[in-house]
């Protein structure tokens, strides 16, 4: 029988999909109690949700730290922003094709940044983030450069915000329900197993290149797929989306709710978009400092992140031998929870 299972392999049986489901079902209820303005929020929180929980494929279970999948992002928002606008393509049709071209990118990236390991390759996803933001930027007669794609790109039904949220809720539920199945399923196992030992892994005969570059891609391919879905939350696409800056963001929501969770960077979306819109409303100027703050707490006291903290698996001790690794650059030959 299948079991959940987060990035340290531990089982915890169909806890996920439960919380899920409870999850989806709350968000319904409350797109009818809440004001107009926090239905947007909530779109952005579900969209953001599925982009940090699709980086986390790559980063907290492969061990692959990627600072470029914005590409993937900001890919699936403009096929769905140039296609409509540009083609008038079928929105189904569009939002089919994003996640495929998120999947060859990400196989093509994969192809030349695989080939370096550890900081190397993290160095060459953010260069080929900063790439694709330079083409958007600057290819004005194709892009629309600095100004982007904007106006009406989704069906009119979609436009209504509580419809929107809905549908932004259906597809984040599905495609997260599939990202859990690919973790708890052999090759999510066999993906943990090499983040900790490759060594030892391919001394048994697994092909780590394979198991890469499937993670890479479906891991892109999932990102563009939350591209799409911050289309039809903002209508609009943007040069910003393959910043490097927005390839930090998921990994920042990941550390915040953990990334040994499979969950961790789903709650991390939350409490990062939430404190982002009061902060920004009530303190603009002192939101870098309290992220920062906070980032720096969340590694001393909290590297498991407050789902680690929350579950208390994360000692005292443990907590101080996992900080020194990350000080000393080295791993610790057993991962700890």
């Amino acid at each position: 029988m299948p079991s959940d299972s987060s990035p340290s392999g531990r089982p915890h049986g169909f806890g996920v999909p439960i919380v899920l489901a409870c999850g989806a079902l709350a968000t319904f209820v409350a797109s009818y109690l809440v004001p107009a303005q926090w239905v947007f929020v909530l779109q952005d929180i579900v969209a953001l949700g599925l982009f940090a929980v699709a980086t986390n494929l790559l980063v907290g279970y492969g061990g692959l730290v990627s600072f470029g999948q914005a590409v993937f992002y900001g890919l699936g928002a403009y096929v769905m922003a140039l296609g409509w606008q540009r083609y008038h393509a079928p929105f189904w049709l569009l939002f089919v094709l994003a996640p495929l071209f998120g999947a060859v990118a990400a196989a093509i990236i994969d192809a030349l940044s695989l080939r370096t390991r550890e900081w190397y390759f993290s160095l060459l996803t953010l260069a080929f983030s900063q790439l694709f933001f330079t083409i958007a930027n600057r290819w004005y007669d194709f892009t629309g450069g600095d100004n982007g794609v904007f106006g009406p790109m989704i069906p009119s039904t979609l436009a209504v915000p509580r419809h929107g949220l809905w549908f932004v809720l259906a597809v984040s539920f599905i495609a997260l329900l599939l990202l859990w199945i690919i973790t708890v399923s052999p090759f999510g196992l066999t993906l943990r197993a090499i983040r900790e030992n490759p060594q030892r892994v391919e001394a048994i005969g697994v092909d780590l290149r394979r198991h890469e570059l499937y993670a890479f891609t479906l891991s892109g391919a999932f990102c563009a797929l939350a591209g799409t879905l911050f289309v039809v939350h903002d209508q609009s696409a943007f040069p910003g989306l393959f910043q490097w800056t927005q390839s930090g963001e998921p990994i920042l929501m990941a550390m915040i709710g953990g990334m040994n969770h499979f969950l961790g960077p789903f709650v991390g979306a939350i409490i990062f978009i939430v404190a982002h819109n009061y902060l920004v409303a009530n303190a603009a100027s002192a939101w870098e400092l309290i992220l920062g703050i906070v980032l720096v707490l969340i590694v001393l006291f909290a590297p498991d992140g407050l789902l680690g903290l929350w579950s208390g698996r994360a000692s005292g001790p443990h907590r101080l031998s996992r900080l020194r690794g990350v000080l000393t650059g080295r791993r610790s030959a057993k991962r700890v929870r």
